[in-house]
């Protein structure tokens, strides 16, 4: 198997590499992980150090809208009531009668 990479140590060259199957397959195996292991890679604009400012930076650069307050947090039955109009706090029976979540009892 032959393939073209390039060499970032050697100025950009572009190189041309031939591997058995079995050595590629080996390589390729070195960066899959186990079963349950999830791999975190966060650099550049990602990395943790300063993420607000350089995510407020990014966004500036690309003209995106910048929130200066949080998005407010609705709650489900907030949120219902915005998207449908419809309040589901009302018995759906009567439409009176304001329904409530019984919490458990305590033994």
């Amino acid at each position: 198997m032959t393939f073209k990479w390039c060499d970032y140590r050697d100025a950009n060259k572009q190189k041309t590499m031939t591997l058995t199957a079995d050595e590629f397959i080996r390589r390729f195996l070195i960066h899959v992980l186990p079963r349950g292991f999830t791999k975190i890679r966060h650099y550049g604009f990602l990395s943790p150090r300063n993420k607000a400012t350089k995510l407020k930076l990014c966004k500036k650069l690309t003209h995106t809208r910048v929130r200066d307050k949080p998005k407010v947090k609705l709650s489900i039955l907030d949120f219902l009531k915005t998207l449908t109009g419809k309040d589901f706090t009302f018995c759906p029976h009567c439409g009176v009668g304001h329904l409530s979540r019984a919490s458990p009892k305590k033994q």
